[in-house]
């Protein structure tokens, strides 16, 4: 046990390193590849050039049959809920420990978000309860795979087969990602990717902006074309279904294609992708394997058969006041951070049922019409949801912090961070008054 002064009350702290991140981006590398589309005329387009190789190469590195980028995340979301049929009076089933952008596609074609708990293991969506809010008018549940830690996909996958709905996946944090030995993207119905700001703290694989869209599924991949790819090179070649065939080059109208500068940037990123997985990946395990001997404190798990995580916006570690006589979380917090540990919160980062127009209602297209409002499309009159409608999200979100995870920290960063848990697990009782 450590016996030193913590931190709060004058000690030394035991993290002394400011900037323990020692990979450097290949920032020359994209510049290049920037510019190598700008002095091309590489600048727009989408079905050939710098465009059709990422497509073809992340397709073939997932493992998946098919892949269509996008100009943001959301976007590819979006199509994958056009994709899967999600229209006006149906439901998407979606953790309230989420995000908006995992659903607004939805709500913008009039679907209905309909919010469920979370696990209180992982922090991720809860099957249990995933499966109590389904009803006849459920047409997809979205998976979303947090920080890189992969949802329960046989348990998601077998209540989608058993009711017909569709898993939608917001894999924006978990490029490469594995389970079950399987890439994430590379089964199920449809994934959809970020490629959001730059690395090292962007999404695994980041390019400004930008998304991407992967499945197996041939129907819901000419659907996602046809919604979104305005004027894509050989577009209406592709169509086997005979009613797509009959589209012009204009498809649907909707021109969500990716950027190609910004794709070129991608596919730097995609070099060093595994990488830089599995360094976070190693660094967050050795957190967790360090704190399991200490009270008071613990990582946010993963299932057995996919253990990865901290691979964007850090990792979690989730604080049990029951370990250490009920000492405040506030005390708590701050005893850590005197000890020099980089963590920020409490806090899930979003819970969707607290939004304003969550809780009463929003009238999305004016004139009391949309799923926010009175009836619509079948759907009864939106009731809003209450604080207490999700007792465990609630309840991590009042005492879940976020801590970085690095590629290649410095020697000793990781041992010293869990040194400063022990300080203060061990010395809680003074802490106290």
């Amino acid at each position: 046990m450590s016996q030193q002064e913590p931190a709060v009350r004058g000690g030394e702290p035991a993290v002394q390193t400011d900037s323990p991140e020692q990979w450097e981006r290949e920032t020359e590398r994209e510049v290049e590849a920037a510019a190598d589309c700008i002095r091309r005329g590489e600048m727009t387009g989408a079905g050939s050039g710098v465009a059709k190789q990422f497509e073809d190469e992340f397709r073939e590195y997932i493992g998946a049959e098919y892949c269509l980028t996008t100009d943001h995340g959301s976007s590819g979301l979006a199509s994958a809920y056009y994709a899967v049929g999600v229209g006006p009076g149906d439901e998407v089933i979606v953790p309230t420990a989420g995000y908006l952008g995992a659903y607004e596609g939805a709500l913008h074609m009039g679907a209905r978000p309909v919010f469920c708990d979370i696990d209180p293991e992982t922090l991720l969506i809860d099957p249990d309860d995933v499966e109590e809010k389904i009803t006849e008018r459920t047409r997809a549940i979205c998976a979303i795979h947090f920080q890189g830690r992969i949802c329960d996909m046989d348990r998601l996958l077998e209540i989608g087969d058993e009711y017909g709905v569709a898993i939608v996946e917001d894999a924006a944090h978990a490029h490469g990602t594995e389970w079950d030995g399987q890439k994430i993207g590379s089964f199920g119905d449809v994934a959809c990717f970020s490629l959001q700001a730059t690395t090292p703290t962007g999404k695994p694989v980041a390019a400004g902006e930008g998304g991407i869209v992967t499945t197996n599924n041939r129907e819901f991949y000419e659907r996602q074309l046809a919604h979104c790819h305005l004027h894509r090179k050989g577009a209406t070649d592709e169509f086997t279904n005979p009613e797509y065939r009959k589209l012009d080059a204009e498809l649907l109208g909707k021109k969500n294609r990716a950027y190609p500068p910004a794709l070129a940037v991608a596919r730097v990123s995609m070099d060093s992708l595994d990488y830089r997985n599995e360094g976070r990946i190693a660094y967050r395990n050795h957190i967790r394997d360090g704190l399991e001997s200490v009270p008071g404190v613990r990582v946010a798990g993963t299932y057995d058969k996919s253990d990865s995580g901290g691979l964007y916006a850090g990792m979690r570690v989730i604080y049990e006041p029951d370990e250490l006589d009920g000492l405040s979380v506030e005390r708590w917090a701050d005893a850590v951070q005197a000890e020099g540990v980089s963590l920020s919160g409490p806090g899930l980062a979003y819970m969707e049922h607290r939004r304003q127009i969550m809780q009463r209602g929003f009238d999305l297209w004016g004139h009391d019409r949309g799923p926010l409002g009175g009836e619509w499309c079948g759907l009864p009159e939106f009731e809003g949801y209450e604080e207490g409608d999700f007792p465990v999200a609630e309840d991590m979100d009042s005492r879940t912090f976020k801590m970085p995870t690095y590629i290649d920290p410095v020697d000793g960063h990781a041992d010293d961070v869990i040194t400063a848990f022990r300080r203060v697990a061990d010395s809680y009782e003074s802490l106290a008054e």
